[in-house]
Formats: C-alpha cells, sequence, structure tokens
C-alpha cells in the first residue's frame, strides 16, 4: 500500500478533529467501518492513533472500532450474497489459486464460525472469509459476533499497547510533539485522565 502514509496523516487529522468533541467514539467507529468496506486501510490505522489522543479511553475506543469493523464485514457477507459466486470470481480471478485465500476458506469451511473468529484476529485477510459466508453460509448474526469478538481482542491489544508503551509508537516525534500519525502524544502515566465525554 503505497498510499497508507497518506492515509494514516487524513484519519489522524479526522481523529484530532474528532478527539474534541462528544462524537469522537462515533468517528472511531465511522472510520473502522470505512476501512472495513473498503479495504483501503486496516482499522488498527484508527485505532492506535485514537488511543494515542486519548488513552484513559482506549477500551471505548476498542469496542466502537470493533463495532464499526464488524458492522462493516456483515455488509460485505451480504453484498457478497448478493453479488454471488460468478461476479466475485469474475472480479478477483486469483482468489482461488492465492495460498493465503485457500487457506481462510478451508479455516472457515473447516471450523465455522470459530474459523472466522481466528482470521479476525489474526493479520490473516478476512475478505475470502466473509466472501465464504455470503456465499455458502447466510449466518450474518454469527458472523457480525464472531467479528466483533476478535477484532474487540485485537484492537484492545492495540490500544493497549499503544497507551502503555506510547514511545513505540510515537518514535522520535514524541520530542516534537506528535505522532508518527500526526496526533499529538497523550498524557504521560499518572496525569489527570482525560475529559470524560
Amino acid at each position: 500500500m503505497n498510499g497508507l502514509p497518506r492515509i494514516e496523516g487524513w484519519l489522524s487529522r479526522h481523529l484530532r478533529r474528532a478527539a474534541d468533541s462528544r462524537g469522537f467514539l462515533a468517528a472511531c467507529a465511522a472510520l473502522a467501518w470505512l476501512g472495513t468496506v473498503t479495504g483501503t486501510f486496516p482499522a488498527t490505522a484508527v485505532v492506535v492513533p485514537a488511543a494515542l489522543l486519548l488513552p484513559r479511553r482506549w477500551s471505548a475506543i476498542t469496542l466502537s472500532a470493533a463495532l464499526g469493523s464488524a458492522a462493516g464485514a456483515t455488509m460485505l457477507v451480504v453484498a457478497f450474497h448478493f453479488l454471488g459466486w460468478k461476479i466475485l470470481h469474475g472480479n478477483y480471478p486469483d482468489m482461488a489459486t492465492h495460498e493465503g485465500w485457500r487457506q481462510v476458506i478451508h479455516w472457515v469451511e473447516t471450523f465455522g464460525v470459530i474459523g472466522l473468529f481466528v482470521v479476525a484476529i489474526s493479520p490473516l485477510p478476512q475478505t475470502p472469509a466473509l466472501a465464504f459466508f455470503g456465499i455458502a453460509r447466510h449466518d450474518y448474526a454469527l458472523v457480525f459476533v464472531a467479528i466483533l469478538a476478535g477484532k474487540a481482542l485485537k484492537y484492545g491489544l492495540f490500544a493497549w499497547a499503544a497507551t502503555r508503551f506510547p514511545d513505540h509508537f510515537l518514535g522520535d516525534r514524541l520530542m516534537q510533539g506528535t505522532s508518527a500519525h500526526g496526533a499529538r502524544p497523550g498524557p504521560p502515566p499518572g496525569s489527570p485522565p482525560d475529559d470524560p465525554r
């Protein structure tokens, strides 16, 4: 993804603007949904800068992003259901031969929703699993729950790590007052809590 740094900058600008409003968690959910539906950026590119902006709200950020991602994934399953295999394969001809796609489809075919949960917490592409559920199984509620649980675990780990080890995520820019994503760093440990909005 050559444009990922530019996208991360765009995300950070939107998150910084939203951080001072009551709509911050909704912005986190909407951006995670957008990343999931379009596949242009990982939702962790939302979670990490958001947790750095408001470190004391990392758990609410986690839940918001997981809800947005789960809603986006469920929407993709519905879309794949209506697109059908022929159109899906026509648009993604390498899908059947790509090793990562085949492995993910095998897991989901073998383990069902548990396989989808494992894909959700892993760095593996989730699109093939969603395509499988859209075409072979129409368990939309189970897809939502599996993705929500997996993403909550994954994003929670990222958000927690960002708040506990901000130097790792901020790098050399910590001394300059901005993060690697262009966001201002959160308060140091032991400082007063963030605004409770």
